[in-house]
């Protein structure tokens, strides 16, 4: 039953994300209540997340006395982390076999879908990203590197020629989003990873480097859109940033775009960063308002659109106290998946690129990972 109710949540999250608001606590409530023991129990991961919704309420109300304001897309944010910390608790009631079906469900469902792919990308006139019924491809690219991760460490399926088409599925659906941010959390992992282990030889590491770096060209040739990432790093001086900040827009037109994607979000960072602290100490503290950076509700006039850098969305929006907790929040993942540093780079790399934060099918499939590793890590000690 916990497996069900776990897809559901995932796969609304796909297209139906604004439900989940309120589907997560009632679906968590029904299934705890239905326990022989009703009675709410937290381990380190879903108290973790209490903390989360704990201190983003606490925001909320220094935040409604500094400003004499109380912003109701404020108390959406807070009822965000609240769907997130009920869905750890309902994970948290399952079994580490439980959590590998759902883990393998989601990995045949992306086998079954990937003729989906032919539509999306190659019949697409502008040779689309694929991104399955996701809202974004990058959605997508985010969960496939936690699916991919997952089939690495700890592969559900006992027959070897499905692990090996599952994991050539993930691979390539991957590509085919052509996120740059997923294939460096996919790379960076590996990386992380060969140069942690003992077991293999200087030698072979550096073999294995030689192939991955002819991998990464190769990546790199068959997609324009990484290319011009690459290209477009050549523009980046101090003089030509500090040019772009200080003279931002001309005629109504900002001059952060048209070098790529990547020398956009360095401009713009800067930008909001800048400003931001011209504000007010108070204000640098405790940041401007809890999701005050999202879509129709952007604080500055010269904002077209969210950071893309969830660094800088916590910086703005709850100010350098909450980034300090932020930052916290990945010291206890940390921690408490047995120091597993892939949790982290799984964790921030998309938080550093995307809106990882707001991005329901990014935090479910990680909500799943952390309580998976944590189990796993807690059963070893026990």
């Amino acid at each position: 039953m916990t497996v069900i109710v776990i897809l559901v949540c995932f796969f609304l999250s796909a297209f139906f994300h604004q439900g989940l608001y309120i589907i997560i606590p009632i679906l968590s409530f029904l299934h705890i209540s239905l326990k022989k023991q009703a009675i709410l129990t937290l381990n380190p991961i879903s108290k973790t997340y209490a903390y989360v919704v704990f201190f983003c309420l606490c925001f909320v109300a220094i935040q409604t006395l500094l400003f004499f304001e109380l912003n109701m897309f404020s108390l959406k944010g807070c009822l965000r982390f609240v769907a997130y910390f009920f869905f750890a608790v309902l994970v948290s009631y399952t079994t580490i076999d439980n959590i590998k079906k759902v883990f393998m469900l989601i990995a045949l469902y992306f086998l079954i879908t990937l003729p989906m792919s032919f539509f999306q990308v190659y019949l697409d006139w502008n040779w689309g990203r694929y991104k399955n019924i996701f809202e974004h491809s990058n959605h997508l690219a985010y969960v496939l590197t936690m699916c991919i991760y997952f089939m690495v460490f700890h592969n559900p399926f006992k027959k070897m020629y499905l692990y090996i088409v599952i994991l050539f599925t993930l691979f390539l659906s991957l590509l085919l989003t052509k996120s740059t941010g997923g294939l460096l959390v996919v790379l960076t992992l590996v990386l992380y990873n060969a140069i942690k282990t003992k077991k293999v030889s200087f030698i072979k590491k550096t073999v294995f480097f030689t192939i991955l770096l002819l991998l990464a060209l190769l990546v790199i040739n068959s997609s324009d859109k990484i290319s011009e990432q690459i290209s477009s790093i050549d523009f980046l001086t101090w003089e030509f940033i500090k040019d772009r900040v200080d003279i931002y827009t001309i005629d109504g037109v900002n001059r952060a775009g048209g070098y790529g994607s990547f020398v956009w979000r360095i401009i713009y960072w800067s930008k909001l960063i800048f400003t931001f602290f011209s504000e007010s100490f108070f204000t640098m503290l405790f940041g401007l308002g809890v999701d005050h950076l999202t879509k129709g509700y952007l604080p500055y006039e010269f904002m077209d659109k969210d950071p893309h850098n969830d660094f800088v969305k916590v910086l703005l929006e709850y100010g350098v106290l909450g980034v300090i907790l932020f930052l916290g929040f990945f010291k206890r993942i940390y921690k408490f998946t047995c120091k597993n540093f892939n949790i982290v780079i799984m964790a921030a790399i998309p938080m550093f690129f995307g809106n990882a934060i707001v991005n329901y099918p990014f935090n479910i499939t990680l909500i799943l990972i952390l309580i998976y590793e944590y189990k796993k890590c807690h059963s070893k000690i026990n």
